[in-house]
């Protein structure tokens, strides 16, 4: 049974989630400053999509 099991998740794509592509995108910084400006690309990014969310019955 668990060669059918290694079978299907071979030809099952795999997905990354949001915090392993971070990850990545912050260990490519070359220096302080650069990681930096990426924290807070990834910072403002994540306040956008919270902004465009809608709780309870208050509209942005």
């Amino acid at each position: 049974m668990s060669k059918l099991i290694e079978i299907i998740k071979s030809l099952l794509p795999t997905f990354k989630s949001q915090h392993d592509i971070e990850e990545a995108f912050l260990s490519e910084a070359s220096d302080v400053s650069d990681l930096e400006r990426r924290m807070r690309l990834i910072d403002s990014d994540a306040r956008e999509a919270a902004r465009s969310l809608v709780y309870g019955t208050m509209m942005p």
